[in-house]
């Protein structure tokens, strides 16, 4: 079972590297969070004294990816560095803990991708290409920029098999490299391109392996086997190690063909070795029955399940260098030893929020680099995989805060936000929204839409909106629901059978509709208003039984219902439908200036336009991590991160919802006149609605027209979408049931009505 999902996850990434001219991806996979608690409890680590600070090592502008990283044999680093050119890479060396980096080219590497690389300690580097035809050829680096070509084949059994290929390699200190192949065999191939299986196994299916001196480190499913790489025998298990496979499984496997989820070195001690995982960092007595931590990664760049590890240099006992990629590129950290900083700081701030975000993930790891006196603790309250509940979530909270026992700052995503105000939960922020204001801008209809009584107790920090995608009858009619749903009904009587116009399921339609339309819905008094609610309801019905999308191929999964996936806030618009032919109009939301390049990109083939989805009726946007600050808690702190996260560093980037800081949103977009994707000659390949060939997509920059027509929509907006989940999956409930003919309109909007008015009466609205 499991070398069939490596074999399927390998042929994934090869039609990638096909299909993208940047070659394969860098994120790790969909697991989030730390297991350290876990961990602590059953006796396996141990906080250390003292504390190792993190200080990011600025890299020449040249390397986009780190692909090679080792502490050489006269005490130096060495990168081997991808500077995004398919037939040339650096090789990197400093002897100064990367104040100063000497540069040697290597050149004459032709245009195949290589994925797996590795240093030797006297500064040679090996570059693999994909094995074909059971040869797996690879060039050799010299530390002087001089190449070499060799090539070898696995053992005749191993490959025999069209699908092997290599995973891993890495150097031992005799300087013979050791392989992994993708049904967990380890080879060494010599300098003369023998290859030969020199680690027996016993059958198990080894997923990554380190090499820390004269030890290899082979982890599988069950624990660590551990060879001596001088005598090709086994030692004796680790059983601390062997706990620590089976207490965190995600340690097996980060299903990338980049990076490990944990690596091995030596220590300067003989009997020791460091670890690092997503926890952090980590040092092993070996024969030992506990693990020292040295470096919590909840206060370093670590943690978050964005993390992919791409190389461990322990360099002496006090500084130590981990290559690793943290969802926003390839970085490299040096850890240095400060032994009288607490392993914990005393102060801590405590942020919460329904949904994982990787955007506030890297917001808390910046404000903890600027405030290293400060803790912060990020708690997710749906983690999607504990059976919680949104009423679950939310009523664990509700009682912590009435205990005083709540965060200091909330995410007030899907929260009744109302309700918090009302009951004097949530303090006045308007001083930091005005002061990023002032120094930045801030988009002026979000700012007005975000007040309540002239105050701002919640601020998104970021925003969607919808859009309706299409010829220019279609654009036409995005300005309201009614002439959207006339338009829709015209098109599907002349439609091909088979062929769909929206191509929306019930739930996904309506949940599209809603954040288009829902900010016209609420009266003075906060109850609902009945005459749009019908209204809502009679042409999502219109548009729906246009198509003849299934309910079980619907938008069905509750935990990401709100388009909140793996910690990524996608968008619900599908430009590549167009091409596609999955619909003739694309109807749902943007969530960044990324979504703008590739609905640009797409519509340089399909010739569509865009408008915003309903603006003729209300200028509405989505607002995306909004942020609150309790009156109970640490409320100068607190005021702190959410000047951390309004501002500009936090708010540049082009993807998981667009910036409400003006000079963050003119950043992205300056970059996007320019895009890195473009430069890489990025393309992308979908699949035919109808079964037939592929057909895709370059990526093109934006130009000055596309961005001012966005500008010129983003500063329409005005009134905010009903965010509260609860009301929302009210709607979305007995709507659906209204779609599929399970009851009628008049039923659904009363059963809607009388929940919805109940439950704000209940939480003190209205």
């Amino acid at each position: 079972m499991n070398k069939k999902r490596r074999l399927m996850s390998l042929t994934w990434l090869l039609g990638m590297v096909l299909m993208l001219g940047s070659g394969c991806g860098d994120t790790a996979g969909d697991e989030r969070g730390g297991n350290r608690g876990d961990l602590a409890e059953n006796g396996l680590i141990k906080a250390g004294s003292g504390r190792f600070i993190e200080e990011e090592i600025s890299l020449p502008k040249e390397i986009r990816k780190i692909k090679a990283m080792r502490k050489l044999s006269d005490g130096s680093l060495e990168l081997l560095g991808d500077s995004g050119q398919t037939d040339s890479c650096l090789l990197l060396r400093s002897s100064d803990g990367g104040k100063k980096w000497s540069q040697k080219k290597i050149d004459g590497l032709g245009g195949d991708y290589r994925p797996q690389t590795a240093i030797a300690a006297d500064g040679r580097a090996v570059l693999l290409n994909y094995m074909k035809e059971k040869t797996v050829k690879a060039t050799i680096a010299e530390a002087d920029g001089s190449t070499r070509n060799f090539s070898f084949s696995l053992p005749e059994d191993a490959a025999k098999d069209s699908d092997n290929q290599i995973v891993q390699a890495s150097y031992d200190t005799d300087g013979n490299l050791v392989v992994l192949d993708v049904y967990g065999a380890l080879y060494e191939v010599t300098a003369d391109g023998k290859c030969k299986k020199a680690y027996d196994t016993k059958g198990a299916d080894i997923r990554h392996f380190s090499i820390a001196g004269t030890t290899l480190y082979a982890v599988h499913e069950d624990g660590i086997l551990i060879f001596d790489t001088k005598k090709k025998s086994a030692s004796a298990s680790e059983t601390t190690l062997d706990r620590l496979i089976k207490k965190d499984r995600k340690l097996v496997s980060n299903d990338t063909d980049r990076g490990t989820p944990l690596l091995i070195s030596s220590a300067m001690k003989e009997d020791g070795i460091m670890l690092v995982w997503r926890d952090g960092i980590f040092h092993f007595t070996k024969g030992g029955s506990v693990m020292e931590q040295l470096a919590d990664a909840s206060m370093t760049s670590l943690s978050g399940g964005e993390l992919t590890l791409l190389g461990l240099a322990v360099m002496d006992d006090e500084n130590i260098f981990v290559a690793a990629n943290d969802g926003e590129g390839d970085k490299l950290f040096h850890y240095t030893y400060d032994k009288k900083a607490a392993a914990v700081p005393e102060k801590e701030l405590s942020v919460y929020a329904l949904d994982d975000s990787g955007f506030l993930r890297q917001a808390v790891k910046q404000f903890q680099k600027n405030n290293p006196d400060i803790h912060v603790k990020l708690e997710f309250g749906l983690s999607g995989k504990d059976g919680v509940t949104l009423e679950d979530a939310l009523s664990a909270l509700n009682t912590n805060i009435l205990a005083k026992k709540g965060p200091d700052v909330l995410i007030l995503d899907g929260m009744p936000v109302d309700s918090y105000i009302s009951k004097g939960i949530l303090s006045d922020i308007t001083d930091i929204v005005d002061e990023i204001d002032k120094k930045d801008g801030i988009f002026q209809g979000i700012k007005e839409g975000s007040k309540k009584d002239g105050k701002i107790y919640a601020m998104p920090i970021r925003f969607l909106f919808s859009v309706v995608e299409g010829d220019k009858d279609a654009v036409a009619a995005g300005q309201t629901l009614p002439a959207l749903a006339k338009r829709v009904q015209e098109l599907g009587q002349k439609k091909a059978q088979g062929k769909n116009i929206l191509g929306k399921g019930s739930r996904t339609l309506l949940r599209d509709l809603y954040y288009a339309d829902s900010a016209n819905w609420q009266k003075a008094d906060g109850t609902l208003d009945k005459e749009a609610l019908t209204q809502y309801l009679t042409y999502a019905k219109q548009m729906y039984a246009v198509d003849s999308v299934s309910k079980k191929d619907d938008f069905r999964d509750k935990s990401i219902g709100d388009g909140t996936v793996s910690g990524e806030k996608v968008g619900s618009n599908a430009s590549v439908g167009l091409l596609s032919g999955d619909c003739r109009i694309s109807v749902g939301s943007l969530a960044g200036i990324h979504d703008l390049q590739t609905m640009c990109s797409v519509e340089v083939q399909t010739k569509a336009d865009y408008c915003l989805m309903n603006g003729g009726k209300v200028k509405s946007y989505i607002p995306y991590l909004m942020a609150g600050v309790t009156e109970s808690g640490s409320k100068e702190t607190a005021k702190a991160f959410v000047r951390e996260l309004l501002g500009k560093k936090a708010g540049n980037s082009p993807s998981n919802g667009i910036p409400v800081n003006r000079a963050a949103y003119d950043a992205v977009c300056e970059e996007k006149l320019h895009a890195q994707n473009v430069k890489d000659k990025t393309s992308l390949s979908v699949s035919r609605g109808d079964g037939g060939e592929s057909v895709g997509f370059d990526y093109v920059d934006l130009t000055k027209k596309d961005e001012d027509k966005f500008t010129k929509i983003v500063e329409s907006l005005t009134k905010p979408a009903m965010t509260n989940r609860v009301i929302q999956e009210m709607v979305l409930e007995q709507g659906e049931k209204y779609l599929l003919g399970e009851q009628s309109l008049e039923s659904a909007v009363e059963a809607i009505f009388k929940k919805v008015n109940l439950y704000l009466a209940e939480n003190g609205v209205n």
